[in-house]
């Protein structure tokens, strides 16, 4: 038991908790509406029900579980309002990231960007494949030197990741959404602001109506 752990070592154990419940709720293997047992998956970390809560507290303020008063904690539902917010959320924010980059990347955005998009071919797997999706969008936006910005949006992909999966599964949305990534690159190289900004959104737009009319139905 860890719960009369130094604070970083319980700190270090919530991360870990959270980490492992957010990649089952990614994959599938943890259901929406499935309950999570505070003293099952304390029992399986082999931890009291501190860390475990505060893990789950994590979760719920990423949009992966909610809980309620004398029921307990459930995996999230896919809600078409958030994913409607996060869309645009994500299509404001990321143009405004691509316009304050665009002018400032460099030849090593340019080839951390080309090595995503390599990565992204050569995954089959839908995990791998994600990671490497956010990892080509953020090579490029790293560039514009805004960390509350980049940190901003890195929290947004964690809660859009989850919906964006459906996409990826039901719609065969990967080649698709691979040659808009080379386009919106090739933009980068030619600094051309403006070009890059409307790929940007589009990408962004069209995978969240994809998205939406998939939970619509």
């Amino acid at each position: 038991m860890l719960a009369d752990a130094p604070p970083e070592a319980r700190d270090g154990l919530v991360h870990q908790i959270a980490a492992a419940l957010r990649e089952r709720i990614l994959t599938g293997a943890l259901a929406p509406g499935v309950a999570l047992r505070q003293d099952h998956v304390a029992a399986e970390f082999e931890t009291s029900h501190i860390p475990v809560r505060e893990a789950f507290r994590r979760l719920e303020s990423d949009g992966f579980v909610v809980a309620y008063p004398r029921r307990g904690v459930f995996v999230a539902r896919l809600d078409p309002e958030e994913a409607a917010e996060i869309t645009e959320m994500r299509a404001a924010l990321e143009a405004l990231a691509v316009r304050r980059s665009v002018p400032l990347a460099s030849a090593e955005h340019f080839e951390a960007a080309a090595a995503a998009i390599a990565a992204g071919d050569a995954s089959p797997e839908l995990d791998a494949w994600s990671a490497a999706n956010w990892r080509f969008h953020r090579a490029l936006y790293a560039a514009g030197g805004r960390p509350r910005l980049m940190q901003t949006l890195d929290g947004l992909w964690l809660q859009v990741d989850r919906y964006l999966r459906v996409v990826w599964r039901v719609a065969d949305y990967q080649p698709h959404s691979q040659d808009e990534h080379r386009a919106i690159l090739a933009a980068y190289r030619a600094r051309d602001v403006e070009t890059a900004e409307r790929l940007t959104r589009s990408h962004i737009l069209d995978a969240g109506k994809t998205l939406l009319r998939h939970l619509a139905g």
